[in-house]
């Protein structure tokens, strides 16, 4: 099946905009977190957990874009 340059890149740069939006939601968790007024031990651990969740969401935001980048390289060459 031949490969569509222009399908890669526009699949590409949906990648790309989705692994900004995953990203910018990891942010966006921790910053809202931790400006909750709620202070306690349970806090912490909510904190804690959302920061971890951040983790996550860079992580899958890092994969989507190496894929994206890997389309638009795909594209580029049978183009």
């Amino acid at each position: 099946m031949p490969l569509d340059p222009a399908r890669l890149e526009e699949l590409a740069a949906l990648l790309l905009r989705r692994a900004d939006d995953v990203y910018y939601v990891g942010q966006e968790l921790v910053r809202h977190a931790n400006k909750a007024e709620w202070r306690c031990a349970k806090a912490t651990r909510f904190r804690e957990a959302i920061r971890a969740r951040r983790t996550e969401a860079t992580r899958l935001a890092t994969e989507l874009r190496d894929l994206g980048r890997y389309l638009r390289a795909q594209g580029q060459a049978h183009g």
